[in-house]
């Protein structure tokens, strides 16, 4: 009767055209989240911030996070080579690259245009270090800039560049034994241009007339080099920088036919103090205090240094007699003081460090200089990343305590909660909708230094929301960690004279913390990560602070293996530690003792799956699948597979050795030839020296031991790899789990659904397991049964299982989807037998890197939707399969194919979004699906 039940239901559905992929997917661009890594240059302006990276490309920072990136370069191999970036209005800025080349960049509604490139005779001798931005009028500015001893200006209206002051003009006041060292207008009479030389000689300049000649010197008889205006009532004040690195403050007034005279009215020298050597201030900027109109914040890089010998990456806030030094770990590339106006209402402003991976915001409003929340300006490799997930379709319930969470470690690490100065493009910047679900989605990175982010990826821009530091499990956390971890003790106060800010961290801690693998669960919010140690680690939400006593890893084994006695390189914390409110390290049922599980260290983990409605935890390794009950710490289901798979392909020898020779042909094809006596080197790293000697043997032949005359040498096989971290740790390993998958679908009756965890095997092979509730009178929440196994011909690695219907929803249409390396291949359910298949590898000679089963919706009616295979290819490519039809496909270029790592850190989500990591630094989230997703497309204009 149910088969009967089952065909009537085939015949109402409806079966998507051979067409149907156009009418539903939608290549879009989408958005970056993250922030680059190789930062060259940085500007700020009217709420937007700007940078340049060392690949040459240039990227606006707006409302909400909301970026727009554009390439300066004309190939890969042309890089354009950024080396500063000025606004001259609130939409035009101009790149000065190296080679004397400026690149006026225009943005407006998100669209970026390159107008016409500038471009001045190359000289040695010329340095874009000395420019200044001129204010003309309230929203019109102009660059001035020197070159071979003219002086050139490029206005916002025209960008053309003209010239201001001729060479022979300029040399007539400039001494013949020095050079020039900045140039600067005064803030109440932008037209006075002054030219300031090296030895302090000042050339004073209206427009292009030249007016007098003076000299500013300090205190000490040191040259001023260079001024910097301060805010205060009086105009024409600013602070000047000396030869030997000093700052003091000037008085200027102007008089009668541009004549002016300064006047040295501080000497700030308390602050300045040693007993180390001075250093080059190569950034200096000056802050407005809010209570204080007559006072300012004073922020520079360089001076004297009070707290170690080499102050290159230490910043100093003065105010007053206040002084606090600020130790940053990478190299500081611009500062830059913003008014507290861009808040409406009285406050002091703040003051933004752009780093060479970072941006770091110091609020100027307390004493204390608290840091801002990172936000959308901090690297995904703020440590080396091992490795990645996405979980979306949060619960509701769960993203609030997210959130609360979130604000508790910001709160707790003394973060100031003031929003960042960012409001350009709010207009065209519209967030999703906070109350969909596919607003709530996060990406988690694990590092080698032990930590787990946690990155809200739903919205237009991507924010660090929290930061899970499981280094602190372990003995060996060093102080520096627990400053900067949810664990921090506000009661604590950093040690003078220097204080360490930003979450950059340069170090690789103990390589056995690095994190192998990291899973987020949607229905509960656990946090569960993995390390190389073997230890496997359960966070989960608390909305109070606890502290918890010391813990001993429960030990776990795939196949058995006797306990190693070994001395581990990780060992478990013996003190107490306290946990503030949010993410704690999940506990025992009834018992105050914290759940850990330790692998055998002979077993590597290469995948894990949760089951919250059992608390089922399945670790897949080298040598089998574990499934452990999580609520009581045991393990209930265990299995190596060896003894399955001896012999687990349905083809026989003859087909398998048919097979390999058309392997080792299509590998002869893209060998390259190489005439004469050659030294070929093996994939072993032997080398081995061919001759003219030819050999006639049937057998397969080794590259080394091909003796022809025409030689051919085979390309390396590029490893499997995803963020560092192996997919096939053993090799010929026949119990290696490749990908676990949780489905529900009926498996013996269709009327009741089970739940099914999917094992996908490096050897061909998929398990399937149902859980169900454990027996009566056994301690443990859920027993795990094998009901179904399929075997792939040829033996090929299982790269994902999937599923084509909603959780909790079976209907006739309901498709089982498993990709391998070399084809995708889709069952039905019952019977479980195989409608169709598509053959990459052999029909296109290429291999599957990713893929998952997405639901795309219909590009006119957003109510229907159709479910569809997308695959990323080791090509670059990103195809679009139908599930009807696995031969009907759409594909499109997607990922340069040399980029390995963007490749192998492919993410894919349910909902049609594709993600991947540019140099480890960002986050590049596309979607093939317009229609659904959680954050908004800012190119749409």
């Amino acid at each position: 009767m149910s088969s009967i039940l089952r065909f009537i239901r085939s015949k109402f559905y409806h079966e998507p055209e051979e067409h149907a992929i156009e009418q539903y997917a939608v290549f879009d661009e989408g958005n970056r989240g993250g922030f680059t890594s190789d930062v060259v240059a940085f500007d700020y302006h009217n709420g937007c911030v700007v940078i340049g990276s060392k690949n040459g490309e240039v990227t606006f920072y707006g409302y909400r996070g909301a970026s727009w990136t554009v390439s300066l370069s004309k190939d890969s191999e042309n890089k354009a080579r950024i080396e500063h970036i000025f606004f001259i209005s609130s939409n035009i800025a101009l790149v000065l690259c190296d080679g004397q080349l400026i690149i006026p960049i225009h943005i407006k509604d998100g669209v970026i245009t390159k107008k016409e490139e500038l471009r001045f005779n190359e000289n040695h001798k010329s340095k874009w270090d000395i420019t200044h931005v001129q204010k003309l009028s309230d929203d019109t500015f102009a660059l001035v800039f020197s070159m071979n001893n003219t002086i050139y200006r490029i206005k916002s209206k025209t960008l053309k560049s003209e010239v201001l002051v001729k060479a022979e003009d300029f040399e007539k006041w400039l001494p013949d034994d020095t050079e020039l060292a900045s140039i600067t207008c005064l803030p109440e009479k932008p037209s006075i241009l002054m030219l300031i030389a090296e030895n302090g000689c000042v050339g004073v300049f209206n427009e292009s007339q030249f007016v007098m000649k003076t000299s500013l010197r300090n205190y000490e008889d040191e040259a001023i080099q260079k001024l910097h205006w301060s805010s205060e009532k009086k105009k024409n004040v600013a602070f000047g920088i000396s030869c030997n690195n000093k700052y003091t403050k000037w008085e200027f007034t102007v008089g009668k036919d541009c004549q002016i005279s300064a006047q040295e009215v501080n000497v700030y020298s308390a602050n300045q103090f040693g007993p180390y050597p001075c250093h080059q201030i190569r950034h200096f900027s000056v802050c407005a205090d809010a209570s204080d109109p007559n006072e300012n914040f004073l922020i520079y890089q360089g001076g004297k240094s009070s707290g170690k010998y080499d102050d290159r990456d230490l910043i100093t806030i003065s105010h007053g007699d206040f002084v606090e030094k600020l130790e940053l770990s990478s190299e500081i590339v611009g500062i830059v003081g913003v008014s507290g106006s861009y808040e409406d209402c009285k406050k002091s402003g703040v003051v933004l460090i752009c780093t060479k991976c970072e941006i770091i915001g110091i609020d100027l409003e307390r004493e204390s200089l608290n840091m801002m929340q990172p936000k959308h300006f901090l690297s995904i490799n703020n440590s080396t990343p091992t490795t990645h997930s996405r979980a979306i379709e949060i619960e509701e319930n769960v993203w609030n305590r997210l959130e609360s969470a979130s604000k508790s470690y910001w709160e707790t690490n003394q973060m100031s909660t003031r929003d960042w100065p960012l409001n350009f493009q709010k207009k065209i910047v519209t967030d999703a909708n906070h109350q969909r679900a596919s607003y709530r989605q996060v990406y988690l990175s694990g590092h080698s230094n032990g930590n787990i982010c946690i990155w809200s990826s739903g919205g237009v821009g991507m924010s660090l929301m929290l930061v899970i530091r499981t280094s602190l499990e372990f003995d060996g956390a060093s102080s520096f960690d627990n400053e900067d971890s949810n664990y921090y003790n506000s009661d604590e106060k950093p040690e003078k004279p220097v204080r360490k800010i930003g979450l950059y961290d340069p170090f690789d801690d103990d390589e056995e913390m690095c994190i192998t693998r990291v899973h987020f669960d949607p229905k509960s919010g656990i946090v569960i990560g993995t390390n190389r140690g073997g230890y496997v680690l359960m966070y989960e939400l608390w909305d109070s602070a606890r502290t918890l006593t010391h813990w001993e890893a429960t030990p776990i084994s795939c196949n058995n293996s006797p306990p190693d006695t070994r001395k581990r390189a990780l060992k478990p914390r013996k003190a107490e530690l306290k946990y503030n409110a949010g993410y704690q390290i999940r506990l025992k049922n009834e018992s105050d003792l914290p759940l850990v599980f330790s692998m055998h260290p002979s077993h590597r983990i290469t995948d894990i799956v949760y089951l919250h409605k059992y608390h089922c935890l399945a670790v897949g390794s080298n040598f089998g699948i574990v499934m452990l009950d999580v609520n009581f710490g045991y393990l209930v289901y265990a299995n190596s597979f060896n003894d399955d798979n001896n012999d687990s392909s349905n083809v026989s020898a003859n087909q398998f050795q048919r097979f390999k020779s058309l392997k080792k042909s299509l590998r002869k094809t893209f060998r390259r030839k190489k005439k004469g006596t050659e030294t070929l080197m093996d994939s072993g790293g032997a080398v081995a020296s061919s001759s003219n000697h030819v050999q006639h043997e049937t057998s397969p032949k080794r590259i080394d031991d091909f003796e022809e005359e025409e030689v051919f040498m085979e390309r390396p096989i590029e490893a499997r790899e995803e963020l560092g971290v192996l997919d096939c740790y053993a090799e010929n390993s026949k119990g290696t789990v490749t990908c676990l998958r949780m489905m529900r679908f009926p498996v013996l009756d269709d009327k009741n659904v089970d739940d099914i965890i999917a094992v996908g095997l490096h050897e061909g092979s998929v398990y399937f397991y149902a859980i169900s509730e454990h027996d009566v009178g056994l301690r443990m929440t859920f027993k795990a049964e094998q009901i179904k196994k399929l075997s792939i011909p040829h033996k090929q690695p299982v790269v994902n299982l999937d599923i084509t219907n909603e959780e909790g929803y079976f209907s006739a249409s309901t498709r089982i989807v498993v990709i391998t390396e070399e084809q995708l291949r889709i069952y039905n359910c019952q019977p479980m037998v195989k409608r169709d298949s598509y053959k990459i590898t052999a029909l296109e000679g290429l291999k599957i890197k990713n893929g998952m089963v997405a639901r795309i919706l219909n590009k006119k009616n957003s109510n229907n939707f159709e479910s569809f295979v997308v695959l990323v290819a080791n090509d670059g490519s990103l195809r679009v399969h139908s599930v009807q039809k696995a031969s009907s496909f759409e594909s499109r270029k997607f990922i340069d194919p040399i980029d390995v790592m963007a490749l192998n850190s492919s993410c894919l989500s349910r909902d049609g979004d594709v993600a991947f990591l540019i140099k480890s630094s960002e986050l590049q989230r596309s979607t093939v699906n317009l229609n659904f997703r959680g954050w908004s497309s800012t190119h749409k204009s």
